[in-house]
């Protein structure tokens, strides 16, 4: 069942991914960026579907390992996405190079952050739950990066809303806040992974919205 479950998790990111690519302009890093992490997301699902088929061993662990070191180096990009979604619809507290600059500072301390927290001394052993098969941490700790991820984007949303009327990614970021909640150790990664879901959706409306300022430029 959970094998079918990530399989769809997985056709929906190609949706995401396709839907993203075909945009017809808003062509700038922070775009490239979260292209990127739509793809990351994507390996992510397709690894934990397709270790059933790979079976328990180095290759399936070393390809588990990339998943967690994605989620340390590529998660906290959301936090640059998201400062120039808010640049670009004229937010005055995002204008400005210093600004960026701090939101790269932040970023990167995020990543070294996750890296010391969740990889630099992973031990990763078998989990096979629901006809899934994959590596997991042998003691999970609370993903303190990530958590300070979103609630940057909520945070960063929050603001949008207020200065745009556009709600759309302050829903779509505390949905993902709220799923993440949920204990992994009783339902597993399934309701986190449709959180990330709706959170790359949200974003990819973000990217619709700018399309849209552009058009009206």
């Amino acid at each position: 069942m959970g094998n079918s479950v990530y399989f769809i998790y997985c056709v929906v990111f190609i949706y995401l991914i396709w839907c993203a690519y075909r945009l017809p302009a808003h062509k700038d890093l922070q775009y490239r960026l979260y292209l990127l992490v739509l793809i990351c997301l994507f390996y992510d699902n397709l690894i934990s579907f397709s270790g059933f088929l790979i079976g328990l061993g180095p290759l399936l662990k070393f390809l588990n390992f990339l998943r967690f070191a994605i989620h340390v180096f590529i998660t906290p990009l959301f936090c640059y996405i998201v400062f120039n979604i808010a640049q670009s619809m004229g937010i005055k507290i995002a204008q400005g190079n210093n600004a960026e600059k701090v939101v790269w500072v932040l970023t990167l301390g995020l990543i070294a952050l996750g890296f010391m927290k969740e990889l630099s001394d992973i031990d990763l052993v078998p989990n096979v739950r629901w006809g899934i098969v994959k590596y997991s941490q042998a003691k999970p700790s609370i993903p303190i990066a990530v958590i300070l991820v979103n609630l940057f984007v909520i945070i960063s949303s929050v603001v949008i809303w207020r200065a745009t009327g556009w709600p759309v990614l302050c829903i779509t970021s505390i949905a993902m806040f709220m799923i993440a909640a949920i204990p992994s150790s009783k339902v597993g990664q399934l309701p986190g992974n449709a959180g990330e879901i709706i959170f790359a959706y949200g974003f990819l409306l973000a990217q619709k919205r700018l399309l849209k300022i552009e058009r009206r430029a």
